[in-house]
């Protein structure tokens, strides 16, 4: 904890993200980066008995700063509800997943051995159980980031999605790209009678890759918005810890091209739920210049034995699986509607200058209410009643809206007004704080609530009528 607090004070003010996120973030690099250490060590034999430490040891640091803050949680509020910081609940499961799977480990080691290198290792069931534990302790920050109503990732989270992205990288390392060279035939396989081997590991191992940087860049894109550069540093250091496998460090700067051109696909595509052509046009983009630069640099370098059929056909269904996945996290645009990242498009009746007033566009600024520049991207921004479209603007009327409902004299408005004046104005906490302060149950709090939004929505109506008739 104290070393929490000395980071905290070289750390800029304006970097989002709490003192529990930069220690849990440092902690969760920690994780990672000592497993790759451990699957080297299982790479290069002989293979020890400490040949897992370095990740249980990590495993361990991170588990009591988790214990001693839900401790002081738990000192402080005595509520169950607040011992485990919001958006860690599952990297507390986790802590307990990777634990189970280090007990089976060693009962697992008694029974049938060491671990034995490469595949059979990846495979190994308490070893699978420990992956997924990593899984889902290194999502911490994000769905912390996510919890807060954050439309922009902020470093934390960032890193927090780099994590997920390596962890899976981790376990799809047994027909990797980066880690073993298929495609330039480096195991020396005779290409007359076995060539075809290393075309079918090779090609799956693209598709492995693209389905792992699609599939998570897109799950994240489906709760929070990547800054520029985002892509970028997922694919590069992601990377640069696969490459320790075997040396292969040529391809770092194959996954920072992918990334470089990745960020400007997305640049291009600005995801919305009226833009998810263009969403799927970035998915397939990114699959293909997943294999497409890869097979490019090699093909430039050492060379590769594989046909023009193997090397275009493979960039063709990575591309496509990109695709694919893009209907497996945006199937329809309701869904995208409902993404936190996506702004809803203006309806046929709406204009910038006139933009429909709907419980979709409040919840969504009500979200980014203390994120000044999200709130100005938001179409009630464009709202008559306003003095300038801007941020601030847009803020103040929606505090003094909440004012209004606080101050009425009937109950329930007056109640409904506190409940959005407590989580979003003063942002004092999770749902679970302010369902304490108003004394409300669950089900009648969120009822509350969602009545004060739409008396919130009527309301804006009120001043906009007022200021179209003046």
């Amino acid at each position: 904890m104290i070393a929490v607090r000395r980071f905290a004070v070289f750390r800029p003010a304006t970097w989002p993200g709490t003192n529990f996120d930069w220690g849990f973030s440092a902690l969760a690099v920690l994780l990672v980066c000592a497993g790759y250490v451990d699957a080297w060590q299982i790479r290069h034999p002989p293979v020890h008995l400490w040949s897992h430490a370095a990740s249980q040891g990590a495993w361990l640091v991170l588990t009591l700063f988790l214990v001693a803050v839900g401790s002081r949680n738990w000192l402080r509020s005595r509520s169950l509800e607040l011992v485990v910081p919001e958006g860690y609940e599952l990297s507390a499961v986790g802590c307990v997943v990777f634990a189970i799977g280090m007990l089976i480990g060693f009962w697992w080691q008694i029974a049938f051995g060491q671990d034995q290198v490469a595949v059979p290792a990846v495979f190994r069931p308490p070893n699978l159980i420990q992956i997924t534990g990593a899984g889902l302790i290194v999502t911490g920050p994000l769905r912390a980031a996510i919890a807060r109503g954050e439309l922009l990732a902020g470093p934390t989270a960032v890193l927090s999605a780099t994590l997920l992205l390596a962890t899976v990288s981790f376990f799809t390392q047994f027909d990797h790209p980066y880690v073993d060279q298929w495609a330039t035939n480096v195991h020396g396989l005779p290409i007359n009678q076995f060539g075809f081997i290393g075309e079918l590991l090779g090609t799956l191992s693209l598709m492995l890759q693209s389905a792992a940087v699609t599939g998570v860049v897109l799950l994240v894109l489906r709760q929070i918005r990547l800054p520029v550069g985002s892509i970028t540093l997922m694919l590069t250091l992601t990377a640069l810890l696969l490459c320790t496998q075997m040396g292969n460090f040529e391809f770092v700067g194959v996954a920072a091209a992918v990334g470089v051109l990745s960020d400007l696909l997305l640049y291009w595509a600005r995801p919305r739920s009226d833009r998810l052509m263009h969403l799927r046009a970035f998915a397939a983009g990114m699959g293909a210049l997943v294999a497409g630069v890869y097979l490019l640099v090699v093909s430039l370098g050492a060379g590769t034995y594989w046909p023009p059929d193997v090397i275009y056909g493979s960039i063709a269904v990575c591309g496509l699986i990109g695709w694919l996945i893009s209907f497996m996290t945006f199937p329809e645009r309701e869904v995208a509607k409902a993404a936190a990242v996506l702004w809803p498009p203006l309806e046929q009746d709406s204009s910038p200058s006139a933009p429909d007033i709907t419980v979709e566009r409040l919840e969504h600024a009500l979200k980014v209410f203390n994120n000044l520049r999200d709130l100005g991207e938001s179409p009630l921004a464009g709202m008559r009643s306003l003095p300038n479209r801007s941020g601030p603007a847009l803020r103040q009327l929606l505090e003094d809206a909440i004012s209004a409902l606080r101050s009425s004299s009937a109950q329930v408005d007056a109640q409904a007004g506190e409940i959005l004046y407590l989580y979003y104005v003063r942002h004092i906490g999770g749902h679970y704080a302010v369902m304490i302060r108003v004394g409300l149950s669950r089900a009648a709090y969120f009822n509350r609530r969602s009545y004060g939004v739409r008396r919130l929505v009527d309301r804006l109506k009120e001043l906009e009528e007022k200021a179209t008739s003046g």
